[in-house]
Protein backbone atom coordinates (compact mmCIF):
# COMPACT_ATOMS: atom_id res chain seq x y z
CA UNK A 1 0.00 0.00 0.00
CA UNK A 2 2.90 2.38 0.73
CA UNK A 3 4.29 1.65 -2.76
CA UNK A 4 0.95 2.60 -4.28
CA UNK A 5 0.85 5.89 -2.35
CA UNK A 6 4.37 6.80 -3.44
CA UNK A 7 3.53 5.89 -7.06
CA UNK A 8 0.40 8.03 -6.91
CA UNK A 9 2.39 10.86 -5.34
CA UNK A 10 5.04 10.57 -8.06
CA UNK A 11 2.43 10.59 -10.84
CA UNK A 12 0.70 13.60 -9.29
CA UNK A 13 3.98 15.49 -8.90
CA UNK A 14 4.98 14.72 -12.48
CA UNK A 15 1.57 15.78 -13.78
CA UNK A 16 1.76 19.10 -11.94
CA UNK A 17 5.30 19.67 -13.21
CA UNK A 18 4.21 19.09 -16.81
CA UNK A 19 1.15 21.29 -16.38
CA UNK A 20 3.25 24.07 -14.84
CA UNK A 21 5.67 23.91 -17.74
CA UNK A 22 2.82 23.98 -20.23
CA UNK A 23 1.07 26.86 -18.52
CA UNK A 24 4.26 28.84 -18.03
CA UNK A 25 5.53 28.30 -21.56
CA UNK A 26 2.38 29.10 -23.45
CA UNK A 27 1.61 32.64 -22.35
CA UNK A 28 0.47 34.72 -25.25
CA UNK A 29 0.17 32.13 -28.02
CA UNK A 30 -3.39 30.94 -28.45
CA UNK A 31 -2.46 27.97 -30.63
CA UNK A 32 -0.07 26.65 -27.99
CA UNK A 33 -2.63 27.26 -25.27
CA UNK A 34 -5.29 25.37 -27.25
CA UNK A 35 -2.87 22.51 -27.91
CA UNK A 36 -2.00 22.42 -24.20
CA UNK A 37 -5.72 22.39 -23.32
CA UNK A 38 -6.30 19.49 -25.72
CA UNK A 39 -3.33 17.61 -24.24
CA UNK A 40 -4.52 18.13 -20.69
CA UNK A 41 -8.07 17.11 -21.67
CA UNK A 42 -6.74 13.92 -23.31
CA UNK A 43 -4.65 13.20 -20.21
CA UNK A 44 -7.78 13.60 -18.06
CA UNK A 45 -9.82 11.33 -20.34
CA UNK A 46 -7.07 8.73 -20.31
CA UNK A 47 -6.82 8.88 -16.53
CA UNK A 48 -10.61 8.56 -16.18
CA UNK A 49 -10.63 5.48 -18.42
CA UNK A 50 -7.70 3.94 -16.56
CA UNK A 51 -9.39 4.60 -13.23
CA UNK A 52 -12.64 3.01 -14.43
CA UNK A 53 -10.76 -0.08 -15.62
CA UNK A 54 -8.78 -0.24 -12.37
CA UNK A 55 -11.96 0.08 -10.31
CA UNK A 56 -13.65 -2.71 -12.31
CA UNK A 57 -10.61 -4.99 -11.88
CA UNK A 58 -10.47 -4.15 -8.19
CA UNK A 59 -14.17 -4.94 -7.72
CA UNK A 60 -13.71 -8.28 -9.47
CA UNK A 61 -10.65 -9.10 -7.36
CA UNK A 62 -12.45 -7.96 -4.21
CA UNK A 63 -15.37 -10.26 -5.00
CA UNK A 64 -12.95 -13.17 -5.45
CA UNK A 65 -11.30 -12.41 -2.10
CA UNK A 66 -14.67 -12.31 -0.36
CA UNK A 67 -15.77 -15.62 -1.92
CA UNK A 68 -12.46 -17.19 -0.89
CA UNK A 69 -12.87 -15.97 2.71
CA UNK A 70 -16.42 -17.36 2.89
CA UNK A 71 -15.35 -20.65 1.31
CA UNK A 72 -12.41 -20.98 3.73
CA UNK A 73 -14.71 -20.31 6.70
CA UNK A 74 -17.22 -22.92 5.54
CA UNK A 75 -14.48 -25.51 5.01
CA UNK A 76 -13.02 -24.89 8.47
CA UNK A 77 -16.43 -25.14 10.13
CA UNK A 78 -17.17 -28.41 8.32
CA UNK A 79 -13.87 -29.87 9.51
CA UNK A 80 -14.35 -28.78 13.11
CA UNK A 81 -18.13 -29.11 13.40
CA UNK A 82 -17.85 -30.99 16.69
CA UNK A 83 -15.25 -28.65 18.24
CA UNK A 84 -17.04 -25.60 19.69
CA UNK A 85 -13.79 -23.74 20.56
CA UNK A 86 -12.41 -24.24 17.03
CA UNK A 87 -15.64 -22.97 15.49
CA UNK A 88 -15.47 -19.87 17.71
CA UNK A 89 -11.86 -19.31 16.59
CA UNK A 90 -12.88 -19.75 12.93
CA UNK A 91 -15.74 -17.27 13.37
CA UNK A 92 -13.38 -14.76 14.93
CA UNK A 93 -10.86 -15.23 12.11
CA UNK A 94 -13.67 -14.85 9.57
CA UNK A 95 -14.83 -11.58 11.17
CA UNK A 96 -11.24 -10.29 11.08
CA UNK A 97 -10.98 -11.23 7.40
CA UNK A 98 -14.20 -9.32 6.70
CA UNK A 99 -12.87 -6.28 8.60
CA UNK A 100 -9.69 -6.34 6.49
CA UNK A 101 -11.76 -6.62 3.31
CA UNK A 102 -13.85 -3.64 4.39
CA UNK A 103 -10.73 -1.63 5.26
CA UNK A 104 -9.23 -2.44 1.86
CA UNK A 105 -12.48 -1.42 0.13
CA UNK A 106 -12.53 1.86 2.04
CA UNK A 107 -8.88 2.62 1.19
CA UNK A 108 -9.45 1.75 -2.47
CA UNK A 109 -12.53 3.98 -2.59
CA UNK A 110 -10.62 6.88 -1.03
CA UNK A 111 -7.82 6.50 -3.59
CA UNK A 112 -10.37 6.26 -6.40
CA UNK A 113 -12.20 9.38 -5.18
CA UNK A 114 -8.96 11.33 -4.85
CA UNK A 115 -7.97 10.27 -8.36
CA UNK A 116 -11.35 11.37 -9.71
CA UNK A 117 -10.73 14.74 -8.05
CA UNK A 118 -7.42 14.91 -9.94
CA UNK A 119 -9.24 14.16 -13.20
CA UNK A 120 -11.73 16.94 -12.44
CA UNK A 121 -8.81 19.29 -11.76
CA UNK A 122 -7.22 18.38 -15.10
CA UNK A 123 -10.49 19.11 -16.88
CA UNK A 124 -10.77 22.42 -15.06
CA UNK A 125 -7.20 23.30 -16.10
CA UNK A 126 -8.05 22.42 -19.71
CA UNK A 127 -11.08 24.71 -19.60
CA UNK A 128 -8.95 27.49 -18.12
CA UNK A 129 -6.35 27.08 -20.87
CA UNK A 130 -9.09 27.25 -23.50
CA UNK A 131 -10.50 30.42 -21.90
CA UNK A 132 -7.01 31.89 -21.82
CA UNK A 133 -6.53 31.01 -25.50
CA UNK A 134 -9.83 32.64 -26.45
CA UNK A 135 -8.96 35.77 -24.47
CA UNK A 136 -5.53 35.78 -26.08
CA UNK A 137 -7.08 35.52 -29.55
CA UNK A 138 -9.45 38.35 -28.71
CA UNK A 139 -6.57 40.47 -27.43
CA UNK A 140 -4.51 39.67 -30.55
CA UNK A 141 -7.46 40.68 -32.71
CA UNK A 142 -7.90 43.94 -30.78
CA UNK A 143 -4.18 44.73 -31.02
CA UNK A 144 -4.14 44.02 -34.78
CA UNK A 145 -7.21 46.17 -35.29
CA UNK A 146 -5.70 49.01 -33.24
CA UNK A 147 -2.41 48.91 -35.14
CA UNK A 148 -4.31 48.62 -38.40
CA UNK A 149 -6.24 51.80 -37.56
CA UNK A 150 -3.00 53.55 -36.55
CA UNK A 151 -1.39 52.57 -39.85
CA UNK A 152 -4.43 53.76 -41.82
CA UNK A 153 -4.39 57.13 -40.02
CA UNK A 154 -0.66 57.40 -40.64
CA UNK A 155 -1.15 56.68 -44.35
CA UNK A 156 -3.92 59.26 -44.52
CA UNK A 157 -1.73 61.77 -42.70
CA UNK A 158 1.10 61.13 -45.18
CA UNK A 159 -1.29 61.71 -48.09
CA UNK A 160 -2.51 64.95 -46.56
CA UNK A 161 1.00 66.34 -45.93
CA UNK A 162 2.05 66.31 -49.64
CA UNK A 163 -1.35 67.72 -50.60
CA UNK A 164 -0.82 70.62 -48.15
CA UNK A 165 2.71 71.19 -49.51
CA UNK A 166 1.34 71.32 -53.05
CA UNK A 167 -1.29 73.89 -52.01
CA UNK A 168 1.36 75.91 -50.14
CA UNK A 169 3.65 75.93 -53.19
CA UNK A 170 0.77 77.00 -55.48
CA UNK A 171 0.21 80.16 -53.45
Amino acid sequence: MAGHKSRTSMITSTTWLVLSALAGGCAGDARVELAAADSVEMLGASMAQTLAEYQADLARFDGERQRAAVHAFIERVRMDVADEAAIDAHAEAFQEALRRLDADRKAAWERYSASLDNVATLREIAQGLRRLALESMSLDHDVRRYFGEVMERRQEAKKQVPARRDKAQDK
